[in-house]
């Protein structure tokens, strides 16, 4: 993934990780027709790790991609907003439109891709949670929303 992601100062996130990987899907987005906004008030160091950070975003948008491709043109958006809160975490948003129907069981969500568990928002959940965060995600009509709260060290 790296060599897709564009290099330069592209002005959507003070943090140049961030930054790259937004621009990155930002610019997939505009190829697959998909409005996306992103609000992201982010300083360029965080008290979480970045790898950690853009690990989730990316599978975020990611998602959100694939699931904006099979909405309807005049439906399909995304907004994506983070900020640090309280000196040490991070909150995102990532809120998107869906036609169709998610997919759970027991509390996970299956994969639209193939047969089973998906591993993208398990992914999120795991390493939301593993330093205290958490990972909270809700649907319904038609709009599809994870919120993620990372902890860094206090």
């Amino acid at each position: 993934m790296q060599g897709g992601i564009p290099e330069g100062d592209l002005g959507l996130c003070e943090n140049p990780a961030v930054d790259s990987v937004a621009g990155y899907f930002a610019m997939r987005y505009r190829e697959c027709g998909i409005p996306v906004t992103f609000s992201l008030d982010l300083p360029p160091q965080l008290p979480v790790p970045e790898s950690e950070l853009c690990s989730v975003l990316s599978n975020l948008l990611e998602n959100a991609m694939e699931t904006g491709v099979k909405t309807a043109p005049g439906r399909r958006r995304t907004n994506v907003a983070a900020h640090l809160h309280s000196g040490h975490m991070v909150l995102l948003s990532v809120e998107n439109t869906y036609d169709g129907k998610i997919r759970e069981k027991d509390g996970v969500f299956l994969s639209s891709r193939r047969p089973g568990e998906g591993v993208g928002l398990q992914a999120v959940r795991h390493t939301a949670e593993k330093n205290g965060g958490y990972a909270r995600f809700h649907y319904g009509d038609g709009v599809f929303t994870a919120n993620v709260i990372l902890r860094g060290g206090m």
